[in-house]
């Protein structure tokens, strides 16, 4: 009994997982969005990286990307 629910948590956890995936399309148009706004505030190097993950309901999303320099800009008062 042990063995299969935890064969039903695996399967239970890969068809979450699998509904996180999104469209290569789909992933390369947010990754080109995030790219303009991050370069509104650094010189951004390449487009960022993106992973999703299914997470407790819900889903994890983190973005990454790598900056030449951190642009200067005025506080509005």
């Amino acid at each position: 009994m042990k063995r299969q629910q935890e064969d039903y948590v695996r399967v239970n956890n890969v068809l979450n997982t699998d509904k996180s995936v999104m469209s290569d399309g789909c992933k390369m148009l947010v990754l080109q969005d995030f790219a303009k706004k991050f370069n509104e505030y650094f010189e951004v190097r390449g487009l960022p990286n993106m992973q999703i993950v299914f997470d407790d309901g819900g889903y994890a999303v983190t973005v990454t990307f790598h900056a030449d320099r951190v642009k200067k800009f005025n506080v509005l008062k």
